[in-house]
């Protein structure tokens, strides 16, 4: 009997022992392929995860594409010791095409479209761009899209406002820059995969053309610029120089360049602009000219000679005479003075408007002669370079003087430049 209970006893030991092993042995053998399955998958895109029960392999997630899905199922039934493989992988959507977009204003990007993964979404969210947890999960981005929309958000932060798109291969870029050099700069940053197209439609704010205009003046019309203006001038601001109200013109504006010049050579040209019927000032990259037509009677020399001075090194010179006939009681206003003006006895001579009497032509005379003076050249019988303009007025106010009857008598006297030795 002890025998016998020696025996059993011994064959319970000798169960255990083994229920105990072969637990240890599943136990070993589940954690092996768990293992193995953990590798099998770690390429996953967006990373799946598998589960191993007994030698049950159980593998969730999503994947890319149907053919990521395949192959990963492929490697979990390689896996050895596996049992089963149990399929809970859901496959994501396809976007064809596969498109991004992102605009930019007021220092803010904002982004739309598909993103292929949430660790492409992670780095867009660092970018600081808006928009980035709406764009939708999809698969089908091609190859390097993430260095493709890489260099295109890169190139649009470099602008104020502007929007790129990603479709497929093809990103377009659109934007406003200063100058052509800048968008020259800006596309050649951008460093785009092989495979991978750019459409460049960024404008610029200056075409890139040289500074050049002309200042035309008309005594009859008024002053009209034509052209392209430096940084920071207007028509305003050329009226205001030359003192004409009346101003017009179709112009740009460059980017840069200094207005400072020009309006210093306008200043010292707006006290002459009474002696001309027409003048011009031209601006370009082979400096700056100014030409014009005296208005009749006056001195075309002298004035050519004192504008000389006033223009020294600064502009080339080109004035002429007038050769046009006037209708004789032509009239007009003079866009320079405001004064009306009326073609007579071959000048264009102020139109008086007062009753002639003795005491109004003493007045009128008086009044012309307080404002402007009629000056001889030192040492000369010539008359300086604006006294016609003072002699037309004069001779305007004598004519209804002398029509009236009265009688005029004109004196001069010589002033104490010079040595005093002229007889």
């Amino acid at each position: 009997m002890r025998k016998f209970l020696g025996i059993v006893v011994l064959a319970v030991g000798v169960g255990g022992l083994g229920y105990w092993g072969a637990k240890d042995h599943a136990l070993d053998m589940q954690n092996a392929i768990s293992e193995r399955a953990t590798a099998a998958v770690a390429g996953a895109v967006h990373g799946v995860e598998t589960s191993v029960e007994g030698r049950d392999i159980r593998v969730t997630g999503l994947a890319d594409s149907e053919a990521e899905r395949e192959a990963l199922l492929s490697a979990l039934n390689a896996v050895e010791g596996r049992r089963v493989v149990l399929d809970e992988i859901d496959v994501l959507p396809s976007a064809d095409p596969y498109t991004i977009a992102a605009t930019r204003k007021d220092r803010q990007t904002l982004l739309q479209g598909n993103v292929p993964s949430e660790a492409m979404r992670s780095v867009l969210m660092d970018t600081g761009a808006a928009g980035v947890e709406g764009l939708t999960l999809a698969s089908g981005a091609p190859e390097r899209w993430e260095a493709a929309i890489g260099a295109g958000l890169s190139a649009l932060t470099q602008m104020d406002e502007g929007s790129v798109s990603l479709t497929g291969k093809a990103l377009r870029l659109t934007g406003l820059v200063d100058q052509p050099s800048d968008r020259d700069a800006l596309i050649g940053s951008i460093a785009l995969p092989d495979g991978y197209t750019l459409q460049n439609d960024i404008e610029t704010r200056d075409d890139g053309a040289p500074i050049a205009y002309t200042v035309n003046y008309d005594a009859s019309e008024g002053v009209n610029v034509d052209g392209k203006l430096p940084n920071g001038l207007d028509l305003a601001q050329i009226g205001e120089a030359l003192g004409v109200s009346n101003i017009s013109g179709d112009v740009t504006n460059a980017m840069d360049g200094n207005p400072s010049a020009l309006l210093a050579a306008l200043g010292r040209l707006k006290d002459w602009l009474p002696e001309f019927d027409s003048a011009s000032v031209n601006v370009s990259e082979n400096g700056t000219s100014v030409a014009g037509v005296t208005t009749p009677g006056v001195n075309v020399s002298l004035v050519t000679d004192a504008l000389a001075t006033d223009f020294v090194d600064t502009a080339t010179l080109d004035f002429k005479a007038a050769n046009n006939s006037v209708q004789r009681g032509a009239e007009r206003i003079n866009a320079a003075t405001g004064i009306t003006e009326q073609f007579q006895f071959g000048s264009w001579l102020p139109k008086a408007e007062f009753r002639p009497s003795l005491a109004n032509c003493a007045t009128e005379a008086d009044k012309l002669l307080a404002t402007t003076k009629i000056n001889f050249l030192s040492g000369s019988t010539d008359l300086g370079p604006r006294s016609q303009r003072a002699i037309n007025a004069l001779a305007s106010i004598m004519a209804r003087c002398v029509g009236a009857g009265l009688a005029v008598e004109l004196g001069g006297h010589t002033d104490n430049t010079g040595s005093g030795n002229y007889e």
